[in-house]
C-alpha cells in the first residue's frame, strides 16, 4: 500500500509532468532508500565459528505455513500415542 500511496502523493504535490523532476526524482530516490533500509531485516548467527567453517544455506520447499502445521499433527499425534498408553496401562491395571 505504501508503495502505490507514496507515489500518488509525490504527483499530487508537483501537479504536473514538467514541474520539478529533480524534487520528484529526490522524493523517490528517499522513499527507495527508507524501503531499501527498512525493507528486510539482517540475520544475525550467534553460532560458535571459527575461521574455515563452511556453512550451508538452503532454501526450503516446503513454507513456513506448512512446516507449523507439520508440527501441530505431529505433537497432537504424540499425544494422542501418549494416551492410548495411558489408558492400556490402566485397563492392564485393572485387569490384574
Amino acid at each position: 500500500m505504501l508503495a502505490r500511496l507514496v507515489p500518488f502523493l509525490v504527483r499530487l504535490v508537483v501537479r504536473g509532468p514538467a514541474k520539478s523532476w529533480i524534487f520528484t526524482s529526490g522524493a523517490m530516490g528517499l522513499v527507495k532508500l527508507v524501503k531499501k533500509t527498512t525493507g528486510r531485516r539482517e540475520l544475525i548467527d550467534l553460532a560458535d565459528s571459527k575461521p574455515g567453517d563452511k556453512f550451508v544455506i538452503e532454501h526450503l520447499t516446503v513454507s513456513h505455513k506448512t512446516q507449523i502445521k507439520d508440527e501441530k499433527r505431529s505433537k497432537k499425534a504424540a499425544k494422542k500415542v501418549k494416551r492410548a498408553a495411558k489408558r492400556d496401562l490402566r485397563k492392564a491395571k485393572r485387569a490384574a
